[in-house]
C-alpha cells in the first residue's frame, strides 16, 4: 500500500453498540440511517471476534481471529460496514489485548497448552507459572480449578469420563467440560482405564491438574483477569503472540473497515506502553506502509485507563487518550453541591450508626481482595520476591513471611492502579511518587514491623535495589504492576464502591467518592488540559461498565443540594418501613448500610411512569441489583459464599418497600421533584460532553431517558424504532425547543439536544477538534449555578453554557433554570469574543454580546435549560 495513503480522520462523535446474538450485525445495519441522522460519525462497537456461546459482552473472546458467528457472518458484517460507509461513518472497535476466554472447549490454543503442556508451541503465549509453585507437584502443569466438589470426591463418584472424540482423540469429560489427553500418554485401550485408580494414575501424567474451584484463589498458577477463572491472561508483550492475536484486526484496518480501536484493560498488560507502539508501528507498516510514520500515531487509539482524579495518563503512550472514565468523573463532580459534604457525611454516619472513612475501606477491602480472591498470586510474587533477596548477602536474612506481609501492606496502600516501570524506561517520577508514597503509608499502618521489608519492595520494584535492572528484578517488577490492578479494581470498583453509600452518585469506574464536587476551576483546568494534551480522548458518561447510568447519576446528585431535606425523608421512611424488616442471625435485614443504598438506588432508578412502576418487571430489576450489590460488598453474602437467608430479606423487604402504600405516599412527591431537577441535570452534562474537548460518546439508547443500574440491567434491548420515531418527528416538525419543556419526563428534550448539538459538532468540525478552550468567568447572583466556556478556531466560535444546582435557585416558581427570575443579573464575560455574533443552535436565537463580551444569563437561557452559541 502506498506510504502516501492518508491517516483516516478522528471520529466527532461515537455511539456505543453491544452486540450479542439478541443484537447482531444486521440489527445494527437497521440503525445506522438512525444514528447518521442523529449526527453520530462512528459506530463505537463492543467486541465481536469469536467469544463464548452466549455471551452477552464480547469480553470472553476465544478467538481473535474471527467474527463471532453468534453476531453474524462475514456477509452481514460487510453489509454493516457498507451501511456506515455509505452515510460516510465508520466504527470503532473494543478489542481485548489482555485476555481470552478457557472456560469451553473451543479455545484452540488453551487446548493445545493442555494437551502438550510446555512443549506446546502456544505454551508462552498464557502467563503461566510452570515451575514456580511453591508445590512441586504443580512443577510442568497448569492448575484448572473447574470442580464443584473436591477432586477425590468427583473422581470417585465417577463424574469424570473418559472418551474418545471423533477424531480419534482421548479426552476426559466433566460434564461440558472436555480436557485433552496428551497422546504420548494416551492408553492403547481406553476400557483399561475405567477405575478410579486408573483414571487418577492417567490425569497424573497430564500436563494440568483438575481442582475443586474454591482452590483457586489460593493455588492458581495461571494469571487471569481479575480473578475470573475462565479467563486467561495472554503474555501479550512477546512479539509473536502480539502478532497472533492482531492478524485478523489488521486485516479489517488495512481494509479500511474499521477505524480505530478501543484497548480494553491495558493495565493488565505487563508494558502498556510497548503494547501501543508495536499497535501504531504495525499500524503504519502494513496499513500505511511506511513504518516511520508510526511517530505520527496514525492509528486512532484509547485505552480503558482507570485514573485517580490526580493521576495523568502517560503522555509517552502512543495513543489518542482514554476511553472516557476520567471525564465522566469530573462532569459529574460539577453537579454536586461541595457545600454539603460534611452534612452528608453526618447524614449517612448517624443513619449508619458508624463513622465513615473511605480511604480506610479500600485498605481494609484491597488487604481482603489479596487474602481471598487473589490470594494466590501474592503468594507468587512473594516467592519471586524472595528468591532475589536470597541472592545478595544484605537481604538475604529477610523471611518469606516478612516480604509477604510487606507486599501485601505495600499493594494495600498504593495510590493508583499501578505504576509503569520497564528496563528501558525504568521508574519515572510518578512512579517513584506513587511507590513510596505506598511504603511510607503501609509503615505508617504497621509500627512493629521491620520498615527495611517495606523499603525493601519500593528498591526492587523501582529497579534500585542492589540487583539493579537485572532481568529477574524487572520481571518482578512487572508482576507486581500486574497485582496492584486487579487488587486496586476489585477492592474499589467491585467491593468499596458498594459499601460506602455516602452519595451513591459519586461511587463511579474511576471515582474517588470522598471527594464531593468538583470546583470550576478544576474542571476548566481539567478541560484545558485535555484539549492540549488528549483532544480525541473519548468522553463518557455512561457505559457498559458503569454502576448507574448517568441519569440515574443525574437524579442522585440533586440530593446533594437539599441534605436537610433528604435527612428528614430518609428518616422518615426508616420508620414507615420498619415494620417490612426481617432479621436474620439476630441482625436487622437489611442492614441500615443496605437500606441507605436501597432509597437512593430508588431516587435514581424510579420510572417515569406510574404503569411502568408497577410492572413487576422493575421489582425484578430492583432485587437484582440488591442481589448483585450484596455480593459484591462480600459483608453479608459474596458470590462464593451466598447467603440466601439474608439476601431472601433484604429482597422481600426491597419488593415490599416498593408497593408499600404508606411509603409511596411520602417517597412519590419527594421523588418527582428530585427527578425534575434531575433532568435539568441530564440536559447539562449531555451537552457539556459534546461540546467539551474529547470525542462525545453515546452508549446505546441514552440519547433518551435511561434508567439503567450496573451490567446486566444497562444492557437491557434498545428500543430503536421508537427512538427512530421521535427523531423524525423532531427533524420534520422543527419541534421548539421550549414547547419540549412541557413534557420533559418523555425524554424528547434529551433527544432533541442530543440531535442539535451533534449535528453543529459534525458540522464544525475543526471548531470542536482543533479549537481552543476557553473558560468563561460567571459573574452576579447565579454565578454558582452556571458554567460556561467557549472554543475558538480561526473565525469560528462555540459558547457552552449550562446550569448546576438548580433546586437552590429561586426561579419565581419556575423550576427550569430558564427566564429572568431564574437568573436576574447574572452574566457571563467571553474572553476574547467581545466582537462576535452568535446563533443559538438549540433555539435559533440570535445573540450578541454587550461591551466587555458580556452575555446576559437571562437572555442566553430564555428558552431552554441550556445553550449552545455559534457564531
Amino acid at each position: 500500500m502506498s506510504s502516501a495513503m492518508k491517516i483516516l480522520p478522528r471520529p466527532q462523535s461515537t455511539y456505543r453498540l453491544q452486540f450479542h446474538a439478541n443484537f447482531t450485525f444486521a440489527d445494527a445495519a437497521a440503525v445506522t440511517d438512525y444514528l447518521a441522522d442523529l449526527g453520530v460519525t462512528h459506530a463505537y462497537a463492543s467486541p465481536y471476534l469469536a467469544a463464548r456461546a452466549g455471551s452477552t459482552h464480547g469480553y470472553d473472546v476465544i478467538d481473535h481471529c474471527r467474527l463471532n458467528p453468534e453476531v453474524g457472518a462475514r456477509a452481514d458484517f460487510d453489509a454493516w460496514v457498507e451501511s456506515m460507509r455509505r452515510r460516510g461513518m465508520s466504527h470503532i472497535l473494543d478489542t481485548v489485548p489482555n485476555h481470552v476466554g478457557v472456560g469451553t472447549n473451543d479455545n484452540r490454543w488453551w487446548n493445545d497448552v493442555l494437551a502438550h503442556g510446555p512443549a506446546s508451541r502456544f505454551a508462552n503465549y498464557f502467563d503461566i507459572t510452570w515451575q514456580g509453585s511453591p508445590r512441586p507437584e504443580l512443577h510442568g502443569k497448569v492448575l484448572l480449578p473447574v470442580l464443584g466438589a473436591p477432586y477425590g470426591q468427583v473422581l470417585e463418584k465417577g463424574e469424570l469420563k473418559l472418551k474418545r472424540d471423533a477424531d480419534g482423540a482421548l479426552a476426559v469429560y466433566y460434564y461440558d467440560h472436555r480436557f485433552p489427553i496428551d497422546p504420548a500418554t494416551a492408553p492403547a485401550d481406553p476400557e483399561a482405564v475405567s477405575s478410579s485408580d486408573a483414571l487418577h494414575e492417567l490425569l497424573e501424567r497430564q500436563h494440568y491438574r483438575l481442582s475443586y474451584w474454591r482452590v483457586a484463589s489460593d493455588e492458581i498458577n495461571y494469571r487471569r483477569f481479575f480473578d475470573i477463572n475462565d479467563l486467561a491472561a495472554l503474555s501479550m508483550e512477546r512479539e509473536e503472540v502480539f502478532e497472533a492475536a492482531h492478524g485478523f484486526i489488521f486485516e479489517l484496518l488495512k481494509a479500511g473497515t474499521v477505524a480505530g480501536l478501543r484497548i480494553d484493560h491495558p493495565d493488565g498488560l505487563y508494558d502498556p506502553k510497548q503494547y501501543f507502539e508495536r499497535l501504531q508501528r504495525k499500524y503504519a507498516r502494513d496499513v500505511l506502509g511506511d513504518e516511520q510514520r508510526a511517530g505520527e500515531r496514525p492509528l486512532y487509539a484509547v485505552a480503558e485507563k482507570i485514573l485517580a482524579i490526580d493521576e495523568p495518563l502517560p503522555e509517552s503512550w502512543p495513543c489518542d487518550g482514554t476511553s472516557g472514565y476520567d471525564f465522566l468523573i469530573m462532569a459529574t463532580g460539577r453537579f454536586v453541591d461541595a457545600a454539603s459534604a460534611d452534612a452528608f457525611t453526618r447524614i449517612y454516619d448517624d443513619w449508619t450508626g458508624e463513622a465513615s472513612d473511605f480511604e480506610e475501606l479500600v485498605y481494609r477491602k484491597k488487604k481482603l481482595i489479596l487474602e481471598i480472591s487473589l490470594a494466590s498470586e501474592l503468594r507468587m510474587l512473594a516467592h519471586q520476591l524472595d528468591r532475589l533477596a536470597q541472592r545478595d548477602r544484605r537481604t538475604r536474612d529477610f523471611t518469606f513471611a516478612g516480604l509477604h506481609a510487606a507486599l501485601r501492606e505495600v499493594i494495600a496502600c498504593f495510590p493508583v492502579y499501578r505504576s509503569y516501570v520497564t528496563a528501558a524506561a525504568r521508574a519515572h517520577e510518578a512512579d517513584v511518587r506513587n511507590t513510596e508514597l505506598a511504603v511510607e503509608r503501609a509503615i505508617a499502618r504497621n509500627p512493629k514491623s521491620d520498615p527495611s521489608a517495606f523499603r525493601y519492595v519500593a528498591d526492587v520494584v523501582l529497579l534500585r535495589s542492589p540487583l539493579g535492572a537485572h532481568e529477574e528484578a524487572v520481571r518482578f517488577a512487572g508482576k507486581f504492576q500486574q497485582v496492584t490492578a486487579p487488587t486496586t479494581a476489585k477492592g474499589i470498583e467491585d467491593t468499596a464502591f458498594y459499601l460506602y453509600n455516602r452519595l451513591i452518585s459519586l461511587n463511579e469506574v474511576g471515582g474517588e467518592p470522598q471527594h464531593f464536587g468538583v470546583a470550576p476551576a478544576a474542571l476548566h483546568e481539567y478541560l484545558a488540559s485535555r484539549q492540549r494534551l488528549w483532544p480525541h480522548a473519548m468522553s463518557a458518561t455512561s457505559t457498559h461498565d458503569t454502576k448507574r447510568s448517568e441519569d440515574v447519576r443525574a437524579r442522585i446528585n440533586v440530593l446533594s443540594e437539599m441534605p436537610e431535606a433528604w435527612r428528614e425523608r430518609v428518616t422518615r421512611w426508616g420508620e414507615i418501613n420498619a415494620p417490612l424488616r426481617k432479621r436474620v442471625d439476630g441482625l436487622p435485614a437489611p442492614s441500615r448500610n443496605d437500606e441507605y443504598l436501597l432509597y437512593q438506588t430508588l431516587i435514581g432508578a424510579w420510572p417515569m411512569s406510574e404503569a411502568e412502576a408497577r410492572d413487576e418487571a422493575f421489582a425484578k430489576r430492583i432485587t437484582a441489583y440488591m442481589i448483585k450489590a450484596m455480593r459484591e460488598a462480600k459483608v453479608f453474602s459474596s458470590w462464593t459464599s451466598p447467603n440466601e437467608a439474608y439476601e431472601g430479606a433484604v429482597t422481600g423487604f426491597a419488593a415490599a418497600v416498593i408497593a408499600h402504600r404508606p411509603f409511596l405516599d411520602d417517597f412519590l412527591p419527594f421523588q418527582r421533584r428530585v427527578s425534575r431537577f434531575g433532568l435539568i441535570n441530564s440536559l447539562a452534562q449531555t451537552l457539556l460532553k459534546i461540546a467539551a474537548p474529547g470525542v462525545p460518546d453515546t452508549y446505546q439508547g441514552t440519547e433518551l431517558i435511561d434508567l439503567s443500574l450496573v451490567d446486566p440491567d444497562n444492557r437491557r434491548p434498545v428500543d430503536y424504532a421508537r427512538r427512530r420515531e421521535l427523531l423524525d418527528q423532531l427533524r420534520q416538525r422543527d419541534a421548539s425547543p421550549r414547547a419540549l419543556l412541557a413534557t420533559l419526563e418523555d425524554g424528547r428534550a434529551k433527544l432533541y439536544l442530543t440531535w442539535k448539538a451533534l449535528i453543529a459538532r459534525r458540522d464544525a468540525a475543526p471548531l470542536f477538534t482543533l479549537g481552543d478552550y476557553l473558560p468563561a468567568e460567571v459573574r452576579g447572583p447565579g454565578a454558582d449555578h452556571l458554567f460556561a466556556f467557549a472554543r475558538r478556531h480561526g473565525n469560528r466560535a462555540a459558547v457552552c453554557v449550562i446550569p448546576r444546582l438548580t433546586s437552590k435557585l429561586d426561579a419565581g416558581g419556575n423550576d427550569l433554570s430558564i427566564g429572568p427570575a431564574a437568573w436576574r443579573d447574572t452574566t457571563i464575560v467571553l474572553p476574547g469574543l467581545e466582537a462576535a455574533r452568535f446563533t443559538d443552535g438549540l433555539t435559533g436565537r440570535a445573540l450578541a454580546p454587550a461591551g466587555g463580551g458580556v452575555l446576559a444569563a437571562a437572555d442566553v437561557l430564555a428558552d431552554f435549560p441550556v445553550a449552545l452559541l455559534l457564531s
